[in-house]
Order: C-alpha cells, then structure tokens, then sequence
C-alpha cells in the first residue's frame, strides 16, 4: 500500500522513537475510505480523496484490498503531512450571519426528526438518533461542537458514546478535541474570510457529504455561530 501524504496528527499516538509504527485493526470497508481501530479504540482512516481528510487519515491513490479484522501495519517513512485537523485560527465574518441563519432551515424532510431536541437544547437525546453509520443526530453534534470550540463557546459534556456507532463516537470525540474532517474546515475557514465563491464552493461540498451527513452537520455549525436554531 502506497501512502501519498497524512493528517498531521496520524502518527501522534504510534510506538518507535526512530520510525514509528502503527499497529491497526480493519473495523469497517466502504468503496473509497477503510477505517481502522487503533490503540484505545481510535479511529483511523485511509481515503483516496484529499476532501475525505480527517483526524488520524492517510491517503492512497486507491482503496488497498482489506477485510474486517485484518491488522495493517503503517509506518512513518515517506508519509508527508497533507491535512492539518485542527480548527483554522480567525473568527466568524458576521457578513455570513444572514446565510448561518438560512443553514438553522435544513433540519426539514429526512433530518425531522432530530429538529425537536437540537432546537430545544435537549442535545443528550441527539446521541445515536436517526439512521446510517453516523446517526443525524450526531453528525449535528459533531458540526455543534466544532462551532463550541472555534469559537470559544461552552460546549455541552460529551455524552454517553456507548448509545451510539463506533464510528459516530469517534467523529465526537474528536470534535470535542477541536479536530474537524477537511470539508468541515473548509467551511469554518471560509466563514472568517470576506470571499462568497470560497464559501460557496465549500459549503456546496459538505452539502453532498453523505446523504444527510453534511447537511446535519452544518445545522449544527449553524447552531453554535449563531446561540440556538
């Protein structure tokens, strides 16, 4: 397997001083992106889209051929650092206040059913609510913390991860750690910048990450910028 580059944070928790190691468990397999399990349950990916960065990614030209519960060695030689994960610097453009308020609209249709809790304040009942991998509920927690910690906002206690899908758990952790996948932060750093078809383009790309996954998310986003829906 050929790695083209790494989030800067892939190697941060693997063992060797001189050249380190990772020692991973293949947990999940999708057409472009393998996640795998590492040392205290994290989650690590491989992708094959520099738009799929996130915490803990490496990229490869192509998916390796990988099957659940095999164990992948990766190591630190050659692999260049691509994808930085944690939040860009700057604050929030209030150009974009207008735009964060039309974002607070797309809990509508498939994303009903978290609208209650999520504009009520009741974000424990959000964990593991809703369909897929990454439950809606938690993909708008997950856009909710990254805008608590960008901005300085008190983010509510991570809740109980055990309710919901590995995956999902890990995608909160890290946000509540103030690491964001790559079409996040494109967002967040265009938010703080003066240039519409910057922000356009990004917010265009995370709308079609996943079937409801992006828009969740940046409901959630929404949600923190702007103090509720």
């Amino acid at each position: 397997m050929r790695i083209s580059g790494v989030s800067a944070d892939f190697f941060s928790l693997a063992k060797g001083a001189e050249e380190p190691v990772l020692s991973l468990k293949v947990r999940e397999v999708y057409s472009r992106t393998i996640n795998l399990e590492g040392q205290g349950g994290r989650r690590y990916s491989i992708v094959t889209s520099e738009l799929d960065f996130g915490p803990r990614s490496a990229l490869t030209d192509e998916p390796p051929r990988m099957a659940c519960g095999e164990r992948v060695y990766i190591r630190a030689a050659d692999a260049s650092v691509m994808y930085d994960p944690k939040l860009p610097a700057g604050g929030l453009n209030e150009r974009w206040a207008p735009l964060l308020r039309e974002w607070s609209g797309l809990l509508e249709g498939e994303l009903a059913v978290i609208k209650s809790p999520a504009t009520e304040g009741r974000y424990e009942e959000l964990t593991g609510l809703g369909p897929g991998s990454t439950p809606v509920g938690d993909d708008f927690m997950a856009g909710f913390l990254s805008g608590c910690m960008w901005t300085g906002r008190r983010r509510p206690p991570l809740p109980d991860l055990s309710r919901t899908t590995w995956l999902s758990g890990e995608i909160l952790r890290d946000a509540a750690e103030g690491l964001v996948w790559r079409r996040g932060r494109d967002v967040i750093s265009a938010l703080s910048a003066d240039d519409a078809g910057r922000l356009q383009e990004a917010a265009g790309r995370i709308l079609n990450w996943g079937s409801t996954s992006g828009r969740a998310w940046l409901a959630g986003l929404s949600a923190a910028l702007t103090g509720g829906l």
